[in-house]
């Protein structure tokens, strides 16, 4: 039984940003080096940091700074950000190097209807991935939030990760059930403390 419970993700004043960090994988089992991650917005967008000091498999094609499907084949970090009641939400993928990947679902991995070949405009990532760790950014501008109906002042959000392919281990700020790996529950996210 896993004994640890979810936890409500903060999105700071990119002034005054607030890490925070999973320790435990999907199972409870304590992951070392911890995966590092952070929520700033500013008049720019929404800011996704992640990192962690440990090598990574990025996807072979992936690029920093471009769209690439499949990145969570490889090691990634992730975001779910989705309308207060779940409804609508919209996924996102960042790769350790930097390419990154979004999609919007209207029920778990049921696309939405209007956003089947979406890809997010303005979106800027950035990456260094290095045998000692890696650090990577995205900036998702208000207006691609918008697009798919979601105010962050509002809006339930968890971040995850992949790690340690090919043997990979799941990672989320939510309350993990007693199931095989699944982030696509938004009945398990919680609401975001904007500060």
């Amino acid at each position: 039984m896993i004994d640890w419970v979810g936890m409500q993700t903060i999105i700071s004043h990119a002034a005054s940003p607030q890490p925070q960090r999973i320790t435990q994988e999907w199972y409870g089992n304590t992951i070392t080096p911890h995966f590092v991650y952070c929520f700033t917005h500013s008049a720019d967008g929404l800011e996704f940091c992640a990192a962690r000091k440990a090598p990574a498999l990025v996807h072979p094609e992936g690029v920093c700074g471009h769209f690439q499907a499949e990145l969570w084949r490889y090691d990634a970090a992730e975001f779910f950000i989705a309308t207060p009641d779940g409804s609508r939400y919209m996924e996102f993928n960042l790769s350790p190097n930097g390419a990154w990947w979004a999609a919007v679902f209207c029920a778990p991995r049921q696309t939405a209807p209007g956003f089947e070949n979406w890809i997010p405009a303005g979106v800027l990532a950035t990456g260094e991935s290095k045998s000692e760790g890696w650090i990577c950014r995205a900036l998702i501008p208000y207006t691609a939030l918008e697009q798919v109906g979601i105010d962050i002042k509002n809006c339930k959000l968890t971040a995850a990760a992949i790690l340690n392919s090919p043997e990979q281990i799941f990672l989320t700020t939510a309350l993990p059930c007693d199931t095989q790996p699944d982030f696509h529950r938004p009945d398990l996210w919680e609401t975001a403390l904007l500060s």
